[in-house]
């Protein structure tokens, strides 16, 4: 565990410390900071802006403190971290609920998908609105294909001002339009319980759609061919309390608040862990994070507790500790598959825990003259990999070694960061039994740690 995402509510918890186990906790995020990346998101600024007092600002900068100005935010179709301070962003957002931004929109100015999108909604809203949709339209209405946009600048204002009172402001309007989705598309209340086999048990609903299926329907009627990730996410995250696959207690459900909780989802599958009080956020994130093969583990705050404290003592191992766990695994020789190339046979093994609080893949790669033992970490590789967390994984690596007699050199971004940035990055450390190198494989966002035994190993 390196990379971690916390809610809002759990930053609110840590702030205030009302009770022992978040002082406890913030105590042990603040004298460990050093060992993991903490970050933020556009999320937590959105949920801040339904404080009204002062408060928020010290909030923020207790969050400062443990973030380090690790924002996340979405750019060039992937998530990407800048460095800025959660209280410099949030003087720079936009608010939420804010529709002044109709008063001057110049429709002649959006993309051509955009006008295809905005033309389908419109189209798909009135007819359901009037009582015309045909229950199958996902798969067999024809979607509007012209570019030429069909409302002008009034009418377009004036629908989304309906939408958006019906939808944020009013709380009955999508209350009635959920039960009306689950009654017509999952009458026996399918769900996911945290497995993803509600994706085809959905296909024997009345629609005869998979989960997956109907996300991709949804996406062509709307008009939106070369959707992104976040797109596809929100959709499904929304879909999911629509069909009542993971819903919203009728009582607590807000499509301005799940909107919120989707974005701290979106945001927190690009961590190792996101960790949430909410309950809804949880089930949805772990619904999708297994659906969509995310690595991404999802906590409460009890739950990462002792996760927490198991990261830190694992961090304080020692070399012996951490071979000794990498040789059972690897003497234990479980082989999940095989791969045979021309000059080598690359066999991945099962592992038992994560080798020095972050690996936890490892495989063998065979060739006639040597023997290389290989550990990775199994992760989005779209993902760029930070500088700080290469740091953090060399510094613990130099550390167990230094404490064994040797003198390798901690982590100098002065020199190695123009070496990462070329692609040309490696710490090669020599020592009794075995060569070991820690690298970065080129064009690949994957962190990797080689391991050549000086001996044969039988």
């Amino acid at each position: 565990m390196i990379t971690i995402y916390l809610d809002k509510q759990v930053f609110s918890h840590l702030f205030n410390a009302r009770e022992e186990k978040y002082s406890l906790l913030r105590e042990k995020i603040l004298s460990h900071k050093d060992e993991f990346i903490f970050f933020y998101s556009n999320a937590h600024l959105f949920d801040l802006q339904d404080d009204k007092t002062n408060i928020k600002y010290a909030e923020m900068d207790f969050m400062q403190t443990i973030v380090d100005g690790n924002r996340l935010i979405y750019e060039d179709a992937k998530q990407v971290v800048m460095k800025q301070s959660p209280r410099d962003a949030f003087m720079n957002i936009g608010k939420v609920g804010d529709i002044s931004w109709l008063e001057n929109i110049d429709l002649s100015q959006i993309t051509e998908e955009q006008r295809k999108a905005i033309n389908n909604i419109i189209d798909i809203s009135m007819k359901d609105l009037k009582g015309e949709l045909n229950f199958d339209w996902i798969i067999k209405r024809t979607p509007i294909s012209t570019d030429e946009l069909q409302i002008d600048n009034s009418s377009f204002s004036a629908f989304v001002k309906f939408m958006f009172h019906n939808l944020y402001e009013e709380k009955e309007p999508y209350k009635i339009v959920r039960d009306n989705t689950i009654a017509k598309y999952n009458p026996t209340l399918i769900t996911s319980e945290d497995e993803n086999v509600f994706n085809e048990q959905l296909a024997s609903a009345p629609l005869g759609l998979s989960f997956i299926d109907m996300i991709k329907a949804i996406l062509t009627q709307i008009g939106l061919s070369s959707s992104d990730s976040a797109t596809v996410y929100y959709m499904s995250y929304m879909l999911l309390d629509l069909l009542g696959v993971n819903k919203e207690t009728r009582k607590k459900v807000k499509l301005k608040n799940m909107e919120a909780d989707c974005c701290h989802s979106f945001f927190g599958s690009y961590c190792d862990c996101i960790v949430s009080d909410d309950e809804g956020l949880r089930q949805k994130s772990k619904t999708l994070y297994k659906l969509f093969n995310f690595g991404t583990k999802v906590y409460s705050i009890d739950d990462f507790i002792r996760k927490f404290d198991k990261a830190i003592n694992n961090n304080k191992k020692s070399a012996y500790e951490y071979f000794d766990e990498i040789n059972k695994d690897y003497q234990a020789k479980q082989i999940l598959k095989a791969d045979t190339t021309q000059e080598y046979i690359f066999t991945h093994l099962k592992i038992s825990c994560e080798y020095f609080g972050y690996f936890n893949c490892m495989f063998e790669r065979k060739s006639k003259e040597e023997t290389v033992i290989i550990l990775h970490k199994s992760f989005d590789l779209k993902q760029p990999i930070l500088t700080k967390e290469i740091e953090i994984i060399v510094n613990r690596i130099v550390r167990v070694f230094n404490e064994m007699g040797a003198n390798f050199a901690l982590f100098n971004e002065a020199i190695e960061l123009p070496l990462l940035k070329a692609d040309n990055w490696n710490r090669i450390l020599i020592l009794n039994d075995a060569d070991v190198c820690l690298t970065k494989f080129k064009d690949t966002p994957m962190l990797c740690l080689w391991i050549k035994p000086k001996k044969p190993i039988p």
